[in-house]
């Protein structure tokens, strides 16, 4: 991960981009709060996304459940995504939103864009709560998405009305601003930049514990 991470930042510091942030809005649902307005990044695959806002992404089928309220259908399996932070940029506060074609039963409640009255079911990816759907970080076990680092999160009875995989994330915009394509767009993950130095730290932090793991 330490050669990795390397990677990313000699690619993000090479490479011209321009990113795409998007304004949102919440409301609270069923599960934990969401408590996530104004001005976000949407993070996603590239292209069309910028190499600033790059991630890769991949999912698997899993039994495993992320909420235990009685909504997991146990004879429906669930959705392991795996997302691999590609910039050099550490990211926080990172939620998941489904498109309009797709629906879930762990969603902490609803997010759309701001002005449009669009909210659609979401659930912030951390491993507190009711709903745990962040299951392995690569790096600090911190829920700062750092660079280089992997994520795995559960998406729980996961289904798509085109058919698409739950680790598309191929177009700009969120729920009813996500733009149609092909492969077609499913979700969007959405997080806030750590500001300013503090990037750098974690950086260099995530590099020393991943070489302290290797000993």
């Amino acid at each position: 991960m330490t050669i990795l991470a390397a990677s990313v930042v000699a690619i993000g510091a090479n490479t011209s981009a321009v990113a795409y942030p998007v304004e949102v809005y919440s409301v609270d649902g069923p599960q934990d709060p969401l408590s996530i307005e104004g001005f976000v990044h949407e993070l996603g695959n590239l292209p069309p996304f910028p190499t600033d806002e790059w991630i890769l992404s991949s999912v698997e089928e899993t039994w495993e459940t992320a909420c235990w309220d009685g909504m997991d259908d146990p004879d429906f399996p669930n959705q392991l995504v795996t997302i691999t932070n590609m910039t050099n940029i550490a990211w926080f506060d990172l939620h998941y939103v489904v498109d309009p074609e797709t629906t879930i039963t762990n969603f902490d409640g609803w997010i759309g864009n701001a002005g449009l009255g669009d909210a659609i079911d979401a659930f912030r990816i951390d491993w507190v709560g009711i709903n745990r759907p962040l299951v392995f970080e690569s790096l600090v076990v911190n829920t700062i998405f750092e660079p280089g680092e992997t994520w795995q999160f559960i998406v729980q009875d996961y289904f798509n009305g085109p058919g698409g995989p739950a680790s598309a994330f191929d177009s700009l915009g969120i729920s009813t601003l996500s733009a149609p394509g092909w492969p077609p767009s499913t979700g969007s993950i959405i997080a806030r930049e750590v500001p300013g130095p503090g990037s750098l730290c974690l950086l260099a932090l995530a590099s020393l514990t991943s070489s302290r793991r290797k000993r």
